[in-house]
């Protein structure tokens, strides 16, 4: 972990935007309108999606992905110049929203400036041609961290972003990134500011395992937590598939989850989310709005940040191409699930989620109960689709956080809807 990662971030909530396909606002001018839409439902921050110049040359589909980036210190025509992204920053910092941005240091465009100008920063094959570690990333080339002129040159794009306002690097594929260079930046970046978040897009330990046996390296969770505040949960990610596929129990799925509490530093910070851009929405995958709403809660309730892609908070079924136009309906926005959000992200503000002192039982399988600092703060997730059965004892006054209602002496005995009750001091 970071020496001076605080657990302040486990309260920290995250609204992630892609602006190509952010409903009918595709501009920073345009997303200043949706900000108080965005801060009603009390989120911390917003990270936005590449927001650089787009590589042409082995484009993926009709407009290209944002991840091949042509120019790291550019921003995309599309969505509005340096001055209009400066006075979106400004906007969203008088709403109290931090904007974080994604950096993709570990490829660029074919057509890149930087390829054009230093192609001695990239890895080459025998032949001399710039290469991609990973096969089906076929839009972009990787750069080579043997030239230490390269590190300079990628610290100073970050420099500049962190002098216009930005308050937080989401970093794509860390992992494949040496550890030293995030150190490096994270130190230097601090010079301007200290309470800058570094959010890393740790990988699937099958990918590590992959570029291991093709001779590159790729750091683990424990390695990116010396540079890194805040990583993916991605560690964990196949077998919270596999429980929302019901391929393993929810047992087997909360073993994961305890594990990470006995690998990790202490004040570790993971990124729990039910979506993201390179995931499909959880709609697709579940029957009902109530598995939804169960997997909502639980990705609120486990220690860590919390992550919601936009799109979710509405019918869509769909994630949105990174290669086409293919906007989120927000027409089909629903109210009770953007309350949902609402009451979750004022809930985890509360001072309590920052304790390790956290608790995981799962009960006849499919009922799990999480409990924070001694039952100061209690919840209940039933994922199967009949009452479970739960002899319960809280002592004293609760509120009953998705009612808003006050309890006294609560002994619950059937468990159908999820429950969360914090304790009135």
């Amino acid at each position: 972990m970071a020496k001076n990662t605080s657990k302040d971030l486990r309260n920290l909530s995250i609204y992630s935007i892609y602006l190509r396909n952010h409903g009918k606002i595709n501009t920073f001018d345009g997303l200043k309108n949706d900000l108080k839409r965005i801060k009603s439902m009390n989120f911390d921050a917003i990270w936005l999606l590449p927001v650089h110049p787009i590589g042409t040359v082995n484009k993926k589909g009709t407009l290209g992905c944002p991840y091949s980036i042509k120019d790291y210190g550019e921003i995309n025509p599309n969505y509005g110049t340096k001055e209009s992204f400066k006075d979106f920053i400004d906007a969203s910092h008088k709403e109290n929203l931090k904007v974080i941005i994604d950096v993709v240091y570990n490829h660029t465009s074919y057509d890149s400036l930087l390829y054009k100008t230093h192609p001695k920063y990239f890895i080459k094959n025998n032949k001399g041609e710039p290469i991609c570690k990973a096969d089906d990333w076929t839009d972009v080339i990787d750069l080579d961290y043997s030239n230490r002129d390269l590190w300079k040159l990628l610290i100073d794009y970050l420099k500049e972003y962190s002098d216009l306002g930005v308050d937080g690097f989401r970093c794509d594929v860390a992992s494949l990134v040496p550890v030293e260079f995030w150190k490096e930046a994270r130190e230097k970046i601090a010079k301007i500011n200290p309470n800058t978040i570094w959010l890393a897009e740790s990988v699937h330990k099958s990918f590590i395992k992959e570029l291991s046996v093709l001779g590159y390296k790729a750091y683990s969770d424990s390695e990116l937590y010396q540079a890194f505040d805040i990583l993916y949960d991605y560690d964990i990610h196949p077998e919270y598939m596999d429980f929302i596929g019901g391929k393993i129990s929810l047992t087997k799925y909360i073993d994961s989850v305890k594990n990470q509490d006995k690998i990790y530093p202490k004040n570790y910070v993971k990124l729990r989310f039910i979506e993201n851009h390179d995931q499909k929405r959880m709609s697709s995958l579940v029957k009902t709005m109530d598995e939804k709403i169960n997997f909502t809660i639980l990705s609120y309730l486990l220690k860590g940040a919390t992550l919601v892609y936009a799109g979710q908070e509405t019918k869509d079924t769909f994630t949105p191409s990174l290669f086409e136009k293919d906007p989120v309906n927000f027409d089909g926005t629903m109210p009770e699930y953007v309350n949902l959000i609402n009451t979750l992200n004022t809930l985890t503000k509360d001072e309590i989620f920052k304790t390790d002192k956290v608790k995981y039982e799962v009960i006849n399988e499919d009922l799990l109960v999480i409990r924070y600092d001694r039952d100061q703060l209690l919840a209940l997730i039933n994922f199967s689709e009949k009452p479970i059965s739960c002899d319960l004892n809280l002592i004293g006054n609760y509120i009953n956080i998705l009612e808003n209602t006050v309890i006294n002496s609560a002994k619950p005995t059937k468990i159908n809807k999820p429950l969360i009750f914090k304790k009135i001091k």
